[in-house]
């Protein structure tokens, strides 16, 4: 009877302590709720041209994220210049619209070689400089991602990741 209730016991232990790290690591796995959209896009202004691809990295409990931008910047049909950084950012919300503060941006060396100036005359000021805002109806599309406007016009589309 005892070898009996320690193998009981012994197999209860064992499945409650499987059960406890699965559950642990389904926990830790998602931590804040972290979701990520991203956007392929061509800007153009005169003879100016930005291939960029954005990434909003967000965490809807805390409602703070990180904007990724990357690319090239083209004049005249030739690149001159790289385009890397990010953005941290919070938010306030109101139904479909909300309102993001940059907090930080941060160029990473060697991969942004074009100025402030430069890259705000292509996107809005948001991702350019800290403490500006930019406001965005955000309309979910389903599984598939965000639909980005401002007032009535559609922005862009943002895919899920």
């Amino acid at each position: 009877m005892t070898k009996y209730l320690t193998s009981l016991y012994l197999l209860l232990f064992l499945i409650t302590g499987i059960s406890l790290t699965w559950f642990y690591h389904i926990w830790k796995s998602k931590p804040y709720d972290r979701e990520t959209c991203a956007i392929s896009s061509v800007v153009f202004q005169g003879d100016k041209r930005a291939d960029i691809s954005i990434v909003f990295t967000y965490e809807l409990k805390l409602k703070t994220g990180v904007v990724s931008i990357s690319g090239t910047y083209s004049r005249d049909n030739k690149v001159i210049g790289l385009i890397r950084r990010d953005v941290s950012y919070t938010w306030t919300e109101n139904k479909d619209s909300f309102q993001f503060y940059s907090v930080k941006t941060a160029k990473i060396a060697n991969n942004d070689t074009i100025s402030d100036a430069e890259l705000s005359e292509l996107v809005p000021d948001f991702y350019v400089y800290p403490q500006r805002k930019i406001l965005y109806s955000i309309l979910d599309q389903g599984p598939r991602g965000y639909l980005f406007t401002i007032g009535k016009r559609p922005v862009f589309f943002c895919v899920k990741l």
